[in-house]
């Protein structure tokens, strides 16, 4: 393996470097890791760009795996002669800790083998109200045939010297090393790092393959400056509607939806809440929340129905009047987590109604409430100052997918962002301090592409916007041409909504259903459309969206995005047994060429 590292990494192909991969074959971590052993054996330092693209992509998505780090777990595992199934890094130093914490059904002692304890006694409550069954033992390991033995890695920092038949996992430099499959089930592991967590990042990955290979390490070596980070925070605050404030900067994170966990955990730490949360809502959301309720008796989660012709505020109040008919069930918070514009509905709710209806149930209930807005669609909305103009004393926070349009597409990260009530500030910190504990804030590497890219997203959105509006219009009239006048719905902000700021970049659409198709055919009609499209060059099968490129992403929701949530609310997406396609559009493109393309196809 080390005499065909150096040639690796001479050849890692340009789109490794990203975040986002052609999602048209994945093949997985393992057969990735298999395809790369064949390659390596037959090629040795031999290997080529081409030869490395011809391998494939283990995931579609960098917070779920990249090829770079698939080739640094391939070699890691290698030097043990394990399978890359035992072997999982993690942009964190604690989350391969709670990764088997939260999966191990037996109860866990963690060796410390001589390092410093990884929690405090408030944090071990914490992870405690969520099952996780532990000890701490500050010695070497010990046997515990009935239990998992967990152990940090030792003076000398070599994995290669544990007794395995003692110790079922070992965690060395952010990497969880998986000595017993009995014990540590790797299907498990992959869950929770991909809802929690993300891999090593792709600049941290490559520093650390380098330095196997005994090259000179040329990433992850730069860092962003204190300026540029400050700048970088106000900007998220202004982007978000609320005032500049350095004492309560925003926490940003490895990806999106380990900014949700921070949050989840900090709630319960507070005492627990109930979660109003959209059935259809991104499916990551979904099953980290379906996770964590799963194990904790405080965290509640509760739903409303988007789907079809739903009205969402509506739907909304519908689900805080049930709520509300019985306040001595609740927790003592209520989050209502709703994204706006909604994926993949693309639907608005009027802001001062829904902030006017949130108040009324904190009034009735005499809970706390806190409005959680996922403003990844349209992160320029200012929506926490919609929201305070409706409801100043509303408690609300701001979710962006960095991975989107404010960092480009070029990494991934996550941010919250307090609104303007000391109650946000305070649950903020709360947040900040749980995220150090699970140490998923952004990495360095990260931080300076985010530093280095967020200026002009307003711009970039409002381009992107305008190119969803031509494209949408052109394949409006084209379905109206060729199907016999039908007149096609596409899911996206109107105008009115627009002009408050929800410029999505991204519209969903049932295409017409095939009158004579059986079930069978109309069910797969969606992905032979988004399959007829990406063979073009001007589109990337993708489930990504904000790309600072000139590629239109298509993919369909109910394998993609919300491949997570159950199957009966995936059917309510569909009219006719046909699925959502989402196209998502760039801020510039040839705008001809790809309009020809939907036309054809």
């Amino acid at each position: 393996m080390n005499t065909s590292l150096p040639a690796i990494l001479n050849s890692f192909p340009k789109e490794w470097k990203g975040t986002t991969f052609n999602n048209a074959n994945l093949l997985g971590r393992e057969t990735f890791s298999k395809n790369l052993k064949t390659l390596i054996d037959s090629k040795g330092g031999n290997i080529t760009t081409e030869d490395l693209v011809d391998l494939g992509n283990a995931e579609d998505y960098l917070r779920v795996s990249s090829n770079i780090s698939c080739v640094l777990e391939h070699t890691l595992a290698s030097k043990l002669g394990y399978n890359i199934s035992q072997v999982f890094t993690f942009s964190s130093s604690t989350m391969p800790i709670v990764a088997v914490l939260l999966t191990s059904p037996t109860p866990v002692h963690l060796y410390l083998n001589n390092n410093k304890a990884p929690f405090t006694s408030e944090q071990i409550d914490t992870l405690k109200m969520l099952g996780c069954q532990f000890e701490i033992h500050d010695s070497a390991p010990e046997a515990h045939p009935n239990d998992t033995v967990l152990s940090l890695g030792n003076a000398q920092g070599n994995v290669e010297t544990f007794d395995r038949s003692v110790v079922d996992g070992s965690i060395e430099t952010n990497t969880l090393y998986i000595h017993n499959s009995n014990k540590i089930k790797s299907s498990d592991i992959l869950v929770i790092r991909k809802r929690m967590s993300t891999p090593l990042t792709t600049p941290a990955a490559e520093a650390q393959l380098q330095a196997i290979a005994g090259v000179p390490v040329t990433a992850d070596t730069k860092s962003a400056s204190e300026a540029s980070l400050n700048d970088f925070y106000g900007h998220l605050q202004t982007l978000s509607g609320t005032k500049v404030d350095s004492s309560s900067y925003p926490v940003c994170f490895t990806a999106g939806l380990p900014a949700i966990s921070s949050l989840w955990l900090s709630l319960i730490g507070n005492g627990g809440a109930d979660i109003l949360m959209a059935s259809t809502a991104y499916g990551g959301s979904s099953q980290l929340t379906d996770l964590l309720t799963d194990r904790s008796s405080i965290l509640h989660k509760h739903t409303f129905d988007i789907t079809g012709k739903n009205d969402i505020s509506v739907s909304i109040r519908k689900a805080l009047d049930a709520l509300a008919a019985d306040p001595s069930s609740l927790m003592p918070i209520t989050v209502l987590f709703v994204e706006i514009p909604t994926n993949p509905d693309m639907k608005v709710p009027d802001i001062a109604e829904l902030s006017a209806m949130l108040a009324n149930y904190e009034k009735t209930t005499n809970k706390e409430v806190v409005v959680l807005v996922d403003c990844t669609f349209a992160p320029g909305s200012k929506v926490l100052q919609q929201i305070e103009a409706a409801a100043p004393n509303l408690n609300s926070l701001a979710f962006i997918s960095l991975s989107k349009s404010v960092s480009g597409g070029f990494t991934t990260g996550g941010t919250l962002v307090a609104g303007p009530s000391s109650g946000s500030a305070a649950l903020l910190e709360k947040v900040r301090a749980t995220a150090t504990m699970l140490d998923t804030t952004a990495k360095n590497d990260q931080l300076l592409i985010l530093a280095d890219n967020h200026s002009g997203v307003e711009e970039r959105c409002a381009s992107a916007y305008q190119v969803a509006c031509q494209v949408g219009e052109v394949l409006k009239q084209s379905v109206k041409t060729h199907c016999n006048n039908y007149d096609m719905d596409l899911a996206f902000p109107t105008p009115e909504q627009a002009a408050k700021g929800f410029t999505s970049s991204t519209f969903s659409f049932n295409l017409p259903s095939v009158q004579s198709g059986s079930e069978k055919v109309n069910e797969g009609l969606a992905q032979v459309f988004v399959d007829l499209l990406v063979v073009h060059p001007e589109f990337k099968p993708c489930v990504s969206f904000g790309q600072n490129n000139t590629l239109v992403y298509a993919t369909v929701p109910a394998t993609s995005t919300q491949g997570a949530i159950k199957e009966e609310h995936k059917a309510k997406q569909a009219v006719g047994g046909v699925q959502l396609v989402r196209l998502s559009f760039p801020p510039s493109c040839d705008v001809d060429a790809v309009s020809k393309i939907i036309e054809a196809s």
